[in-house]
């Protein structure tokens, strides 16, 4: 189940319409959560220095990790920007690369 986000003003419905749709809110939480973890990263370069995840190097990452998911550059730009909701696999895919429950993605479980 994905928590009701409208509260949190994180992305605001269209000038005179009413609350997020469903649709809205869980692509608001999913791009909020996986855009917090991106920023939380850091991965090692070939000559060992450390740098900041990118959406490039996250789907390399995951196309070698996981071949059988289909994920692009673009489609996790689409994801952090909350104009998508991704597939259950990148869902699962995702939580195994940051080491985090599935259900982190799609729950809300900020106070206040």
């Amino acid at each position: 189940m994905v928590a009701d986000s409208q509260a949190d003003g994180d992305i605001q419905p269209p000038e005179g319409e009413g609350a997020l749709t469903p649709r809205q809110s869980a692509a608001a939480i999913f791009s909020r959560r996986l855009s917090e973890l991106i920023a939380e990263s850091m991965v090692s370069t070939e000559d060992g220095a450390t740098r900041s995840l990118t959406l490039y190097s996250l789907a390399q990452h995951l196309e070698l990790a996981y071949p059988d998911v289909p994920v692009s550059q673009s489609g996790l730009y689409r994801l952090v920007h909350g104009e998508a909701i991704p597939r259950l696999d990148l869902i699962i895919a995702l939580a195994r690369v940051f080491d985090v429950p599935p259900e982190y993605f799609v729950t809300d479980d900020r106070q206040g």
